[in-house]
C-alpha cells in the first residue's frame, strides 16, 4: 500500500473541516477583426461625363470639344473653330468607318499569322519529343558516389561510422501480457474459456529498444528501460539482421528506469560502455533505437548533449540525474542506446518531453547509473545499497477529512505537509518496529523538513545507504487533538 491508493477513508478520531469557498476562473473570448479595404474609380459629377462613361464604371473624356475654357471654366469662345475663316482651306473629312474597318480586319490577319505560328512550336507532333535530336548521343549519367566517410582527422566515427560499427549492437523488444478471455462480471461470465477464468491468452502490448551488453556463461543479457518491461509477461529479442530470440526478464529498478532481459544466445556484437561522467556539454552524439516499433528498426538519430544531470522524476517519485539531448526520441527509443563519437554507448534513451510546445528535449539515464542498476539487478535480482523505512503507508490526501487535518498542522509549524506519510503496517525487520509507533500515525517531516510531498522522503532515502538513521517527526491524533513528537529511525536495505 503506498500514496497512490485511491480508496477513500476517513483519518480517525478527526478534526471538523469547515465549509470551504471555492473560486470559479472566469474567462473571456476575444475576437480580432479583419478589415477589409475597397478602392473605386469615382466618376465626375457632370452629364457629358456621364454620357460618356462605359458601363464598367471608368471615366472617358469626349470625343470631341466645341469649345476651350480658361482655368477658370469661363468659355472662351462661344463658336466652333473653323480655320476658314483665316483663309486656310477648309480640310476634307474622311470616312472613319472605312479607316475603323479596315484596321481591325488587318488586326485580324496579323493576330491569325501569330497564333498559327505559336501553334506550331508550343504544340509538337504528340508523336515527337519537343526539341527532340534523333541524332545526338549524349545523354544524361548517374557517377559514382564518393565513399562516406567513416572517420574524422581526429580518428573518431562519423554518424556513419557509428552506425556502421555499432548498429549490430541494438536491438528490438517486443512486449506480451497476459489477457484473460474469460472475465466474472458480477458472476456474470463473458467470453470465452472455462468457468474458473483459466482461458487466456498472450497478446502483444509493447515494443522497445535494447542494447547488446553482457555474454556469460552461454547467454546474452539485454540492457534496457524499465518502464518497456515491468509489466509483460513473455518478450521476443529482435536482431538488427531480423533474428529473433525469445527472452526472459532479469529484473527491472523503477526508480531508475532500468530494466535487463536475457536470451539463450552468444556470438553477438556487445556493446562497449564509456564512462558517462566524461561526457562534455556541446559533445555531438548519436542514438539508435526503434522509434514507432520493430517496424522502424533501430533508426538513426543524431544531435548534441544539451545538458548534464538533469534531475528527471521517475514513475515512483525518485529522481535520476539524466543527460538530456536534442536527438529526435520518440515512442518506441525507449531503451536504446546514446553513442558517443568513439561508438561507446554513454547512455539509455529513456524519456522525452512529449508536448506539442516543445521540441528535441529527450533524456538518457547515464551509462554509469545504469550499468551499476544492471550489474546488481544480475548478480542478486535487486539494486544493492539502497535505504528504506521499512513501512507501508498512504498519504494523507487519501482521506475524506485530510484538508482539515494539514490546516491543523499548519497552525503546528508545519506549513503545505500534503506529502504526509500514514502509517499503515511497519515491518518486522522495521527499526521502527521496537519503537512506539501505531497504525495512522503520521510522518510530518524529515530530518526537519516538513514533508509538502512525498519527494521529500524518497530524495533523503536515496541520498542515503542502510545503516543511516533519520530523525522522524511523528503526528498522532488523540482526544481530538494532534501531538507530535520525535523518533531516530536507522535505514535498512531494499531488496526491490
Amino acid at each position: 500500500m503506498n500514496e497512490f491508493d485511491n480508496n477513500e477513508e476517513r483519518l480517525e478520531p478527526h478534526i471538523t473541516e469547515e465549509n470551504e469557498k471555492e473560486a470559479v476562473n472566469n474567462t473571456s473570448d476575444s475576437t480580432e477583426g479583419n478589415t477589409t479595404y475597397h478602392y473605386a474609380y469615382k466618376k465626375p459629377e457632370n452629364k457629358e461625363a456621364d454620357n460618356n462613361t462605359p458601363q464598367g464604371g471608368y471615366y472617358q473624356p469626349p470625343q470631341s470639344t466645341e469649345y476651350r475654357t480658361a482655368f477658370n471654366g469661363e468659355p472662351i469662345n462661344s463658336t466652333p473653330f473653323d480655320a476658314s475663316d483665316y483663309g486656310a482651306a477648309p480640310k476634307k473629312k474622311k470616312n472613319k468607318t472605312v479607316i475603323v474597318l479596315v484596321t481591325i480586319f488587318v488586326a485580324c490577319i496579323l493576330f491569325a499569322v501569330i497564333g498559327i505560328i505559336t501553334a506550331s512550336i508550343s504544340s509538337p507532333d504528340e508523336n515527337k519529343n519537343f526539341n527532340s535530336n534523333p541524332n545526338s548521343s549524349s545523354q544524361v549519367q548517374t557517377q559514382d558516389q564518393e565513399d562516406v566517410p567513416k572517420t574524422t582527422a581526429t580518428g573518431e566515427y562519423t554518424v556513419a561510422g557509428v552506425a556502421e560499427n555499432c548498429i549490430d549492437s541494438c536491438v528490438g523488444i517486443t512486449v506480451y501480457t497476459q489477457s484473460t478471455s474469460y472475465s466474472n462480471f458480477y458472476g456474470y461470465g463473458y467470453g470465452s474459456g472455462n468457468q474458473q477464468g483459466n482461458g487466456s491468452e498472450e497478446v502483444k502490448s509493447g515494443e522497445g529498444s535494447g542494447i547488446l551488453m553482457l555474454e556469460d556463461n552461454g547467454r546474452t543479457y539485454i540492457l534496457t528501460c524499465a518502464h518497456v518491461i515491468s509489466d509483460g509477461s513473455s518478450f521476443k529479442v529482435t536482431l538488427n539482421d531480423k533474428t529473433e530470440y525469445d527472452a526472459t526478464m532479469v529484473g527491472y529498478d523503477a526508480q531508475t528506469d532500468i530494466g535487463v532481459l536475457v536470451i539463450n544466445a552468444t556470438g553477438l556484437k556487445i556493446a562497449e560502455f564509456a564512462k558517462s561522467d566524461s561526457t562534455v556539454l556541446g559533445e555531438q552524439v548519436v542514438a539508435i533505437g526503434c522509434p514507432g516499433g520493430i517496424d522502424f528498426l533501430n533508426s538513426i538519430s543524431s544531435g548534441y548533449i544539451s545538458a548534464l544531470a538533469r534531475p528527471i522524476s521517475s514513475t515512483i517519485g525518485y529522481d535520476t540525474d539524466c543527460i538530456q539531448i536534442d536527438a529526435a526520441i520518440n515512442p518506441g527509443n525507449s531503451g536504446g542506446a546514446l553513442f558517443n563519437m568513439q561508438g561507446q554507448v554513454i547512455g539509455v534513451n529513456s524519456s522525452k518531453i512529449a508536448a506539442t510546445e516543445y521540441e528535441g528535449m529527450g533524456f538518457a539515464v547515464p551509462s554509469d547509473t545504469a550499468i551499476e542498476t544492471a550489474n546488481s539487478l544480475i548478480r542478486v535480482g535487486y539494486v544493492e545499497g539502497r535505504a528504506k523505512l521499512g513501512i507501508t503507508y498512504k498519504n494523507i490526501t487519501s482521506y475524506s477529512n485530510s484538508t482539515a487535518i494539514i490546516n491543523e498542522l499548519a497552525r503546528l509549524g508545519y506549513e503545505n505537509a500534503n506529502g504526509t506519510m500514514v502509517i499503515n503496517e511497519v515491518s518486522s525487520d522495521s527499526d521502527l518496529a521496537g519503537k512506539d509507533i501505531n497504525e495512522y500515525d503520521m510522518i510530518i517531516a524529515v530530518n526537519g523538513e516538513t514533508m509538502t510531498s512525498t519527494d521529500v522522503m524518497t530524495s533523503i532515502l536515496a541520498d542515503s545507504k542502510p545503516g543511516d538513521s533519520v530523525k522522524l517527526t511523528i503526528a498522532r491524533i488523540q482526544n481530538n487533538q494532534i501531538n507530535t513528537f520525535e523518533v531516530e529511525c536507522k535505514l535498512i536495505e531494499s531488496k526491490g
